[in-house]
């Protein structure tokens, strides 16, 4: 029994069958996440290792070198990279998509304990983190207090993170800024030399004093006694009071070298929140989980929270990343519901019968919310991805219970009756819809198996939209007939139509009849048809070459965001006075273009965070370097955009003397993290020379900065901080049984620090740090007199054996496929594209003459555009062999699938002409749109060739057939065509959060569905006549 037949002969079940389907969707419903985008697990592993006091050179001799060369024998690795810098190292590696990446993960752990071995002594242990989603926050919150302020890491630590990490869906809560409690030993070096003390033996007493180490059991009696030996500090005056050094009568107490100081680690991060210091909370969530329930649960706690803390604590939200989620996917459920109703609009006026409409109607909440069922299965979250995939299948789940009804009423016109006329109407229709199905899927899937970061976030769209065209087929074989047997009446049952259905009945009849004649003229006119299709063909052709491309949109999310770089050599207190003129610069800018409302929060983080956390995310940090970062409201509440306000801010920052470079970037932080922070274009220089480097990359930055479509050109080129390097006489120190290490370390110890241990408080462990007191560290004089205990027993000054020389060291060092790199970073100027933007620096290179061992390479977002570009013109190749693949089977033939592939280039021409009108550039979003216009536009063509061939068949000539079958067809086709348009009108036309990814989308199916159906509807009935003109002129002759 065939579907039609079973739906009408068994319409209990039918109903249920299709009931089970509503419940599994609504149940589903309930139980899916919440989220932006889809969740991500780039193929990316970053390998972080602190190496506390170290430079930038010793990170990447010591550390990053080490690391690299034993991880790049990685397999499916494709690119590793590393950024050295004061304290810390991070090797960045990216593998090839499909790659296994706990397989990897596993691998690398692996390596990195055998490169482990071979760190130095002061390193800690390397640690793998996983580029996803997941690691950008749900919620930062900004943390201020007055008397409090040096509590705050108690506060933060025992009220806050411990109780955030219990909520639901949290990962992991991060905290930077805050002050951390540490036992100071300010040693001074003369007195220390006075009893030929250093500060390593110092350290070595403290650390056996400070022990409690259990003595066994003796059994007393039936008592069976534990001996316990506690040694450990309880006071800061056991600290000082502790025996260093003791000969004869003499004894030397802490107290009588070094202050002890219950204080604080000394900071290279300095957080400020509206111009006042404060720390800043980050707080992760679980991944897979419901970002906008768990982003609710953590503000229902802080709220719990806020009522414990002192009254001078106060806790400021200073990002929300739900509400992007929040109003990106409300926005789109109104795109949603605005296209359902236009689809229902124009079914009723089309139709202008309710029974009729109802039955076409009921398709969009079978295929949609069955969709969720499939979500639900398949791991997915409602996301911007999965509800665009909704939209845009809105108006094509109707065409197939369109066409079936549109001809089972003409069944029961010439008095077949209902039951009937549904089995057999829907039967004649069946191959067609299938094959048109088919087709639309065909250009769908395939986008499922593309990699990279579009891959991931079109999938859910491809599988997605492709599920819903299955279900709505499914309903019009089975429930449209069912419900058409039901309602629809005989002819001679029905009641005599209205006025108002009899006018419109008779225009729609008008407009079929001049149809027919103008195919009439057309099928007379062929040669001048033709000739005017390839004239606009042409004519769109050179309109292309002025069309521009991008890689992804951008997000106006309202994040602001200023990187300035000073003086290297500066600290963070002289960084955080420049961060202190952006933030002004930045408020003043904003409350100009709008109001002080506008802001939500405004923050810096001047300096090196401690674990390189923003290094992390992808931004830029060290000593002499600040991040200001401005979130305003949302763009539905102001009248202008992100990025207006970076190009008003880029025009004053400049201006600041002190910057040496800097950039503004307006838009999205999510996005700006997802893309690795990458600018639009970014020329890498390769080379082992680094004057060469540095050379290139400045003549390059000059030319840049001279054009017109290029803005805020910054380059990594590093000048260099000012050091103090110590030249050992080995031989000296040899003579003396004094090696390189021994020294390093005693001058380590001595201005960096040496840990002597643990105070323990209250159950908390505290840090003792012991070193000279700053106003001797920061002395040259002083360092000279170092003292070094022989192995002979004497004391030597460092003077003895070597010499203090001034240099220049690395703030950061860079590093591309294990060689030094460069990076020339470039934005774009207003309302240019990336196309043409890397077409003018093209032009550049030209007149640049590269040195000898130098090599360019032009990366950045343009890079990933290529690539994405690549991937989707192979997509668009399988997706045209795909669709004449159905079609051919369909028709058992390669003549009429090649006839209807006409449609394609037919429908590029409206692409092309909606991009010029409307300024869209073709980007990885307008390629995708592009793509599934393949499965949309060739399904008139299919309805009108098919319905010819079966009047040819039924003994019609092709003049005849080819008139007929267009006048019978025509309003199946513009409904089908006019759903799919009126559906995509809101997704073109939106303007809320997030709009910029769907809105492209919505231009191009329109413009190109729009133009392809006027020309097909002519263009192709004269080329059936063309491919069939022996046949055409043996009927004319007769």
């Amino acid at each position: 029994m065939k579907l039609p037949e079973l739906g009408v002969k068994r319409p209990t079940t039918t109903i249920m069958l299709f009931l089970l389907i509503l419940l599994f969707g609504a149940v589903s419903y309930t139980q899916l996440k919440v989220d932006v985008l889809p969740d991500m697990e780039m193929p990316m592993l970053t390998v972080m290792t602190i190496y506390p006091g170290a430079s930038a050179s010793e990170v990447e001799e010591q550390v990053s070198k080490k690391i690299e060369e034993k991880l790049s024998s990685i397999s499916n690795l494709k690119s590793i990279k590393s950024k050295s810098k004061e304290n810390v190292s991070f090797v960045s590696l990216e593998f090839n998509w499909n790659t296994d990446l706990t397989e990897a993960t596993n691998d690398t752990r692996d390596k990195i304990e055998l490169v482990k071995r071979s760190l130095p002594d002061d390193a800690e242990n390397p640690i793998i983190i996983k580029i996803n989603s997941a690691m950008m926050p749900v919620l930062m919150y900004s943390i201020e207090a007055d008397k409090s302020f040096n509590a705050l890491n108690r506060i933060v630590n025992d009220d806050i993170i411990n109780s955030l990490k219990k909520v639901k869906g949290v990962g992991s809560v991060m905290i930077f800024g805050q002050p951390e409690r540490e036992i100071k030993i300010e040693v001074n070096p003369f007195k220390l030399k006075a009893y030929n003390l250093n500060i390593g033996t110092i350290a070595s007493v403290l650390k056996a004093t400070n022990v409690s180490i259990p003595g066994g059991n003796i059994k007393v009696g039936d008592k069976d006694l534990a001996i316990r030996i506690p040694g450990e500090f309880t006071s800061i005056e056991d600290i000082k009071n502790s025996v260093i050094y003791s000969v004869g009568n003499l004894i030397v107490r802490i107290k009588d070298v070094a202050e002890v100081v219950d204080g604080f680690k000394e900071k290279d991060e300095l957080i400020y929140s509206s111009s006042k210091k404060c720390v800043e909370l980050m707080v992760q969530k679980q991944s897979g989980a419901n970002t906008l329930e768990v982003a609710e649960l953590i503000k229902e706690k802080m709220e719990e929270i806020t009522k414990k803390l002192p009254s001078d604590v106060r806790i400021n939200l200073s990002n929300d990343a739900s509400e992007l989620v929040f109003h990106s996917i409300e926005n789109l459920k109104s795109t949603i519901g605005w296209a359902a109703l236009f689809v229902i609009m124009v079914v009723l006026f089309f139709l202008r019968d309710f029974k009729s409409s109802v039955i076409i109607i009921l398709t969009i909440p079978f295929s949609l919310i069955g969709a969720f069922a499939v979500m639900y299965f398949m791991g997915y979250s409602i996301n911007i991805f999965s509800l665009m995939a909704l939209v845009i299948a809105i108006g094509m789940v109707v065409d197939n219970a369109i066409v079936v009804l549109e001809n089972i009423i003409k069944h029961t016109e010439k008095g077949v009756k209902p039951r009937e006329a549904s089995i057999f109407g829907t039967s004649e229709m069946g191959m067609a819809i299938s094959a048109s199905t088919l087709t639309t899927i065909s250009v769908f899937l395939p986008m499922a198996m593309m990699g990279g970061l579009v891959g991931i976030m079109f999938k859910q769209l491809a599988i997605l939209t492709s599920f819903t065209l299955i279900v709505s087929l499914f309903t019009s074989l089975m429930l449209t007939p069912m419900l058409a047997s039901k309602l629809l009446k005989p002819m001679k049952e029905r009641r005599k139509p209205g006025p108002i259905f009899r006018f419109s009945e008779k225009l729609f009849e008008v407009m079929e009849n001049q149809y027919s004649k103008l195919l009439g003229f057309a099928i007379n006119s062929k040669t001048l048809i033709i000739f005017l299709v390839i004239v606009l063909f042409g004519v769109t052709l050179f309109i292309a070459t002025k069309t521009s491309s991008d890689y992804l949109p951008e997000f106006d999310a309202g994040d602001i965001t200023v990187i300035a770089e000073i003086e290297q050599g500066d600290k963070a207190e002289v960084t955080r006075k420049v961060a202190e003129k952006i933030e002004n610069i930045v408020y003043e800018e904003i409350v100009n273009l709008g109001s002080k409302e506008d802001i939500r929060s405004l923050m810096s983080v001047s300096g090196q965070t401690e674990k390189g956390t923003l290094s992390l995310m992808g931004f830029s940090e060290g000593k002499n370097i600040t991040t200001v970062m401005a979130k305003l409201v949302l763009p539905d509440s102001r009248n202008y955009t992100s990025e207006e306000v970076a190009e008003k801010i880029n025009e004053r920052v400049k201006d600041i003397p002190e910057i040496v470079k800097f950039s503004v970037t307006g838009g999205s932080l999510l996005g700006a993290v997802l893309q690795g922070n990458k600018k639009p274009i970014e020329l890498k220089i390769f080379g082992n020379d680094i004057e060469k480097l540095n050379k290139t990359a400045k003549e390059l930055e000059e030319k840049f900065n001279k054009s017109e479509y290029l803005a805020n050109v910054e380059t990594t080129i590093d000048e260099g901080k000012e050091e103090l390097k110590i030249v050992i006489d080995k031989e000296k120190a040899g003579a003396m049984g004094l090696n390189s290490a021994a020294i390093a370390l005693a001058v380590r110890s001595s201005i960096y620090g040496v840990n002597a241990g643990d105070f323990k408080e209250e159950n908390e462990e505290y840090e003792i740090n012991i070193r000279f007191s700053e106003e001797y560290r920061n002395n040259i004089d002083v360092l000279n007199s170092i003292v070094f205990t022989t192995m002979n027993g004497k004391h030597v000054s460092l003077s003895s054996v070597a010499k203090i020389e001034e240099d220049r060291g690395f703030l950061e060092i860079k590093r591309e496929s294990q060689q030094r790199v460069i990076y020339v970073k470039v934005n774009l100027a207003s309302k240019v594209s990336l196309g043409e933007g890397i077409e003018n620096i093209r032009e550049m290179l030209k007149e640049v003459e590269i040195p000898e061992g130098v090599d360019l390479e032009i990366g950045g977002q343009f890079e990933e555009q290529q690539k994405s570009f690549g991937d989707l013109k192979i997509l668009f190749v399988i997706g045209v062999l795909l669709v004449f693949m159905v079609m051919a089977s369909q028709f058992e033939s390669f003549k009429d699938p090649f006839l209807i592939m006409f449609a394609v280039p037919l429908s590029i021409i409206g692409v092309i002409w909606s991009f010029y009108l409307t300024g869209t550039t073709l980007s990885v979003v307008t390629f995708i749109g592009i793509i599934m216009l393949l499965g949309i536009v060739v399904n008139n063509g299919i309805v009108l060739v098919d319905y010819t061939n079966l009047l040819r068949a039924r003994g019609k000539t092709i003049k005849d057939a080819v008139i007929m079958g267009g006048h019978s067809r025509l309003r199946p086709v513009l409904m089908t065509t006019f759903t799919t348009l009126f559906a995509m009108i809101p997704m073109a036309y939106s303007s809320g959060m997030g709009s910029e990814m769907w809105s492209p989308i919505g231009i191009t199916v329109i413009g190109g569905l729009f133009v392809s159906t006027l020309i097909t509807l002519i263009f192709i009935p004269v080329l059936y006549v063309v491919f069939n003109r022996k046949q055409y002129k043996k009927e004319s002759l007769s």
